[in-house]
């Protein structure tokens, strides 16, 4: 109804109001050289059930992660101690580190999102949901992008929509099987996001999204106050946060397979 009446679904007021705090601080600058390190970030909560499928995905990658920084937000199925049972038997994969974090209560996406990243050392930061699926190369592949397009802060992806084991596994895993050759990034510039009116005017699966941790810092982080959103999903109120302050892309190639039949509602109460 609001896009019919021609009404915004994103808060320009909002968006308006986190501009004019942020120039209140010290702006920052993206780095000029190619970034050399990625930590895949796990928020988890309630997915036991898909976790050996997300690790999986995980210990494929053609290029490792320096680090998997897992925070389970106080689930009540066993999900920390089957990351504690996967860390165990892979303390360092592939020469990278391992660490998880939980949360003595619920605390939501946002904020536990926060919490792993603020723990992370790493240049880039890769998001992976814990009942999706990282693309075996989409490590590897945003390296490759970030050394290319220095001038972007977040770089998103498409994804292949599944349900269920079998289709995951009679899947292919890597990209090139889903790519258009050589398409290029097109990036979407600050001076596009006035004009935004739908949360999918920047369209990314969260899962394998990736983006800079000073540019994470930059906006403040994701939003756990849901009055302070441009829009009430944390994902793409953080990604059009990050959009208003620098450029953003979208790869067309699927990195992630995102499940569309999950139990849990994994933004609107986050």
């Amino acid at each position: 109804m609001r896009r019919r009446l021609g009404l915004s679904d994103v808060s320009h007021s909002r968006l308006r109001r986190f501009l004019r705090d942020t120039k209140r601080r010290p702006r920052v600058s993206l780095p000029t050289r190619a970034p050399t390190s990625l930590a895949v970030v796990v928020p988890c909560y309630s997915h036991a059930a898909h976790l050996p499928e997300m690790l999986e995905g995980i210990l494929a990658q053609t290029r490792a992660p320096d680090e998997v920084i897992f925070v389970d937000d106080c689930s009540p199925d066993g999900t920390d101690e089957i990351l504690r049972a996967f860390i165990a038997a892979h303390p360092r994969p592939a020469g990278g580190r391992m660490e998880l974090l939980v949360n003595d209560h619920n605390i939501g996406q946002a904020a536990s999102l926060n919490r792993a990243i603020a723990a992370a050392s790493s240049e880039l930061i890769m998001i992976q949901n814990d009942d999706d699926y990282l693309m075996h190369d989409a490590v590897e592949a945003m390296l490759g992008y970030f050394a290319e397009y220095r001038d972007v802060a977040l770089i998103g992806c498409a994804s292949v929509i599944f349900g269920g084991t079998e289709a995951l596994a009679a899947s292919a895993k890597l990209s090139e099987a889903y790519a258009t050759p050589d398409l290029p990034l097109v990036p979407q510039t600050p001076e596009q996001v006035p004009g935004y009116r739908h949360p999918n005017d920047l369209n990314m699966t969260h899962t394998g999204s990736c983006f800079y941790k000073a540019a994470w810092e930059a906006v403040g982080g994701y939003y756990s106050d849901k009055r302070k959103r441009v829009v009430p999903f944390s994902d793409r109120d953080f990604q059009i946060r990050m959009n208003a302050l620098f450029p953003v892309a979208v790869a067309d190639t699927p990195y992630a397979f995102w499940r569309h039949d999950s139990s849990v509602d994994r933004e609107l109460n986050s």
